[in-house]
């Protein structure tokens, strides 16, 4: 009996190591907890830093990235709120395009300041991270209804 509660305790630990060890796509261990811990400003400075490896951004272009970022955070934040209280698709749709205007503001004032190239890379970036929104989507959508056809 001691050898099947030892087994079964073992069994259990190597399962929770497993899962306390799960890492995203990216190399970084999945902590939304973390993201939602950081202020504003420390958001706005880990983006900047990203954009400054993944672009090439120089010292004046970063400082300038992450006060476009801070300002579309800060613009944002409301919406965000107003989001997660949001029950129908109207209200949902509704929320994102006030949001849109601030990301689309953002755009803007980024791009003014890339150069060609970087401007390039941005948009690469953008529309690698619409596509893998699709697909988050498009499977979320899929799970759905595979359950739905369960029933």
């Amino acid at each position: 009996m001691k050898k099947i509660a030892l087994i079964f305790a073992m069994i259990a630990s190597l399962a929770t190591v497993s899962m306390a060890q799960q890492v995203s796509p990216t190399g970084n261990p999945k902590n939304k907890q973390n993201k939602s811990s950081l202020t504003p400003a420390e958001r706005a400075k880990k983006s900047a830093h990203r954009a400054e490896k993944e672009l090439g951004l120089n010292a004046d272009q970063k400082a300038k990235w992450e006060a476009a970022t801070l300002e579309r955070i800060n613009a944002n934040a409301p919406f965000h709120e107003k989001m997660k209280g949001a029950t129908t698709p109207e209200e949902r749709k509704s929320i994102h395009a006030q949001a849109k205007t601030n990301i689309d503001k953002f755009d803007a004032t980024v791009t003014a300041f890339l150069t060609p190239e970087q401007k390039t890379k941005f948009d690469a970036q953008k529309e690698k991270m619409k596509q893998a929104r699709k697909e988050h989507h498009k499977g979320a959508k899929g799970e759905a209804q595979k359950i739905d056809d369960e029933d």
